[in-house]
């Protein structure tokens, strides 16, 4: 059954169309009706009809621009416009995007309605069975990955989806089974950005999808492309108590040889809640929904079943007290001062795990420190750095693709007080590698991992090597930072303490007198 949808600022137009034809009885549907471009383009999304009976003229646009619209992002619909009088240059337009026809309303009857739209149901047939020609030919091979994405988007609007199984059967997707497990894979993209130049990350994705085919041959679960740097993955279950462990398996294997082969991290979000095909897209949805309700965690598997998050529903939180650090964030790294951004980065993602605020709040906070730190550079902010940040699936992922940003604009040297006067290139990688852990507790069998030496012989080494242990060598670093910090206006010693990873005030404020000779309240007197 065919799916039609009626625009018209008119609404006894409406009314009147949908009683004047008898739909049924031709086998449509008016699956929607609209009186505005806006409400149009909201219920287009919702439904997806396949004929449109649309009004040429709308109190918010034009019904032939809206139409062109809504070709472009379903190419398949069939048009069909109304108007009050009948205009050369809106015949011609209407032309022009390849309309089925152009009714004036003084000429509306049921016979003209349904000549129409029967002239537009054979259309949309002829080009359903060029569809099914075109999969017999070899040239299909080349797009078969297209057709796949294009069967899953009609399986997901079809009212009858049954009936576009022998379609997937002619593209290698044989869904036998009753039951049906979604799965979203999310590529994450600050581990991608860290591996590839970002004009390069639709390769990558089309690289990971090619894993997964081959991964997934005979398993019962088909990949298929997503919007964005995202894979689909549908498991086409017997009922079988055991599939599910197994398609577990199956992941597993697949995050494994993306991060083997490509380098990069994905996270797959599962429901364990099989459902029919009829419901698969109501569980799309789910999914789509959903997938920012764990934006706290890290896992590459995370399920998706149970109640909404509270997150999703609860009241923005105050996030004042962040806000000045993204101010010194932005300032630090205008200075091209990195200990300095890397300090504020990790005070600022202390605090927003502390408050826990939902994605799109942190998303804002995130993209505004971001603007401003374009804005004191005399920048442009690339409109894709904005759209990762909101794709991001947890804050991880969003300070790493923040951390690519920043580490593009600075100079990778550090301002360590000893890479001043020294030379040597192991205390210049050890330097570097405390900097870049400077807001937590560094020691010397970290570092050791590190640079793949044993504890002991690391520890003799850097003692001959620098004069001093590295405990001491560590603190004096940081009490070089914090040295910094405290000359800032309003910082407080117990801030300061915090940004640099010492969990007690008075222990911070011990070790700040031990190597600088004064308090922390008596330099900032001084």
């Amino acid at each position: 059954m065919a799916k039609v949808m009626l625009i018209d600022d008119d609404v006894p137009v409406v009314e009147y169309l949908q009683r004047l034809v008898p739909w049924e009885s031709h086998d449509l549907s008016v699956c929607a009706a609209a009186f505005s471009v806006s409400e149009a383009k909201e219920l287009f999304m919702k439904e997806y009809p396949d004929i449109l009976l649309t009004d040429i003229g709308l109190p918010d646009g034009n019904g032939i621009e809206l139409a062109q619209y809504f070709r472009s992002v379903y190419p398949e619909l069939r048009i069909i416009f109304l108007t009050c009088h009948e205009d050369f240059h809106y015949l011609k337009e209407a032309m022009s995007i390849e309309a089925d026809d152009y009714i004036v309303k003084d000429e509306l009857s049921p016979d003209k309605i349904i000549q129409s739209v029967e002239k537009a149901v054979a259309k949309m047939k002829s080009a359903q069975t060029e569809l099914e020609k075109i999969a017999y030919k070899s040239d299909v091979e080349r797009n078969k990955d297209l057709l796949i994405q294009r069967f899953f988007l009609e399986i997901l609007k079809a009212s009858e989806p049954e009936s576009l199984l022998k379609q997937g059967e002619r593209l290698g997707i044989e869904w036998v089974y009753p039951n049906y497990m979604v799965i979203l894979c999310h590529l994450d993209i600050g581990s991608m950005l860290n591996v590839y130049h970002r004009n390069n990350l639709e390769l990558v994705k089309y690289a990971a999808y090619n894993i997964a085919k081959e991964l997934t041959e005979g398993t019962g679960i088909t990949p298929i492309q997503a919007e964005g740097l995202q894979l689909w993955f549908i498991a086409n279950l017997s009922g079988n108590s055991d599939e599910q462990l197994a398609v577990s398996g199956h992941l597993n294997h697949i995050h494994e040889k993306i991060l083997e082969f490509l380098k990069i991290n994905c996270c797959f979000l599962i429901s364990l809640q099989p459902v029919g095909l009829a419901q698969l897209k109501s569980k799309v949805d789910e999914m789509i929904r959903k997938q920012q309700s764990s934006y706290y965690e890290s896992a590459w598997l995370i399920t998706i079943d149970g109640p909404e998050s509270q997150a999703e529903t609860r009241d923005d939180i105050d996030l004042t007290a962040i806000e000045p650090y993204c101010q010194k964030w932005a300032a630090a790294l205008s200075e091209f001062n990195s200990s300095l951004v890397l300090i504020y980065a990790s005070t600022i993602e202390k605090l927003i795990r502390e408050k826990k605020p939902e994605a799109k709040q942190v998303q804002d906070l995130l993209i505004r420190m971001l603007q401003q730190a374009v804005y004191q550079l005399k920048g442009t902010m690339d409109e894709r750095l904005q759209q990762e940040i909101k794709q991001a699936l947890n804050l991880g992922e969003a300070l790493v693709i923040i951390s690519v940003f920043s580490d593009d604009f600075m100079e990778k040297k550090r301002s360590a007080y000893t890479d001043n006067q020294n030379t040597n290139p192991d205390l210049k990688v050890i330097n570097a590698f405390i900097y870049q852990y400077i807001y937590k507790n560094v020691t010397s069998i970290d570092i050791a991992q590190y640079l793949h030496l044993n504890p002991n012989y690391f520890s003799r080494y850097f003692k001959k090597l620098a004069g001093l242990n590295f405990t001491d060598h560590v603190h004096l670093l940081k009490m070089e930072e914090a040295k910094r910090l405290l000359g800032g206006q309003n910082e407080t010693a117990e801030n300061v303490a915090y940004m640099l990873g010492y969990s007690d005030r008075a222990y911070f404020s011990k070790v700040f007198k031990k190597y600088t000779g004064m308090s922390p309240s008596e330099f900032k007197q001084k």
